[in-house]
C-alpha cells in the first residue's frame, strides 16, 4: 500500500488518536521556541496538525497558528480541543497542494514531515518562512525494541502481521530539494517514557496507520495475541521507551 493511502487512515482513528497518542517533552517545546527566537506577535505555520498534540502548547503560550491536515476528523478533534484560542486556524489541505501569500516565522511538524513528498517538503517550507526563519520537525520515536515483551512480541508480528509497502523518504536528509536553503540542523533528544496497561497499548496500536491498514482478521489476532503475553507475562502492563527527537534548522 502507498504511503498516499496510508497516511489517511489516521483521520478514521481520530478520537482515539487523540487519547492515546502521546504529546511532546515540554523541554522540547521550550527549546523550539527559545532556540528559534520565537517573539509573542510571531507566526506558525503547522504542518500535519492532527489532533493538535503540538498545537495546543504553542496555542497556550498566544501565538498565531495557521494548522493543516488532510484528515477532517482529525481538525474537528483539534478544532474542539482549541476552541478557546482565537489565534488558531485550521486549513483541511495538504501541504503540498495549499497557496497562500502569508510568510511565517516558524514552521512545525509533529510526527507528521515524513509523509510530506520529499520534493517539496524542504522547498516549499523555505518559501513559506521569512528571513531568518525556522523549520522544526519532531516525533516520539520507540527505542529499545529488542527488549522485553517488544522482543517477544515479534513472533505475533511474524506470524501476522505482513509488511505494507511504504515509501517514506528518512526524514532528515541533505539531498532533498530546498534543503540547501537552511543551515545546518540543531539537533536534540528527549528521552522517556510511558507504562500501558494491555488495553491502552491495544489502543495506541489502534492509531498506527500500518496497522490499521492490516485485514480484520490479522489485526484481531494480532492484538489477542498481545493481550495475552501483556496479562500472562508482564504482570498487565508494559513500559515503552521513548525519544523525542528534534531537528531545527534556520534559513540562510
Amino acid at each position: 500500500m502507498p504511503s498516499t493511502k496510508l497516511k489517511t487512515k489516521f483521520n478514521t482513528a481520530a478520537t482515539l488518536y487523540e487519547d492515546t497518542r502521546p504529546g511532546y517533552p515540554a523541554e522540547l517545546i521550550r527549546d523550539v521556541i527559545d532556540l528559534s527566537g520565537l517573539e509573542d506577535n510571531n507566526r506558525i505555520l503547522e504542518i500535519g496538525c492532527g489532533t493538535g498534540k503540538a498545537t495546543l502548547s504553542f496555542a497556550e503560550r498566544g501565538y498565531e497558528l495557521v494548522c493543516l491536515d488532510i484528515g477532517a476528523n482529525l481538525i474537528a478533534v483539534a478544532r474542539k480541543k482549541l476552541e478557546g484560542f482565537p489565534n488558531i486556524s485550521f486549513v483541511e489541505q495538504a501541504f503540498e497542494e495549499w497557496e497562500s501569500d502569508e510568510e511565517f516565522d516558524l514552521v512545525i511538524s509533529a510526527t507528521a514531515f515524513h509523509w510530506v513528498d520529499p520534493k517539496v517538503m524542504y522547498l516549499k517550507a523555505s518559501e513559506v518562512l521569512k528571513s531568518n526563519g525556522f523549520l522544526a520537525v519532531f516525533s516520539n520515536q520507540h527505542v529499545r525494541k529488542d527488549e522485553g515483551f517488544f522482543a517477544e512480541s515479534q513472533s505475533l508480528y511474524d506470524k501476522y502481521y505482513f509488511p505494507l509497502t511504504v515509501d517514506r523518504p528518512p526524514t532528515h536528509t541533505t539531498d532533498f530539494p530546498g534543503v540547501r536553503a537552511f543551515q545546518d540542523p540543531i539537533k536534540r533528544v528527549y528521552p522517556w517514557a510511558q507504562t500501558y496497561s494491555s488495553e491502552q497499548y491495544i489502543k495506541l496500536l489502534s492509531t498506527y496507520s500500518d496497522h490499521i491498514a492490516l485485514p480484520d482478521e490479522n489485526r484481531n489476532l494480532l492484538f489477542e495475541g498481545i493481550t495475552n503475553l501483556i496479562e500472562t507475562k508482564y504482570n498487565g502492563q508494559i513500559t515503552k521507551h521513548y525519544e523525542a527527537i528534534l531537528d531545527l534548522r534556520g534559513t540562510k
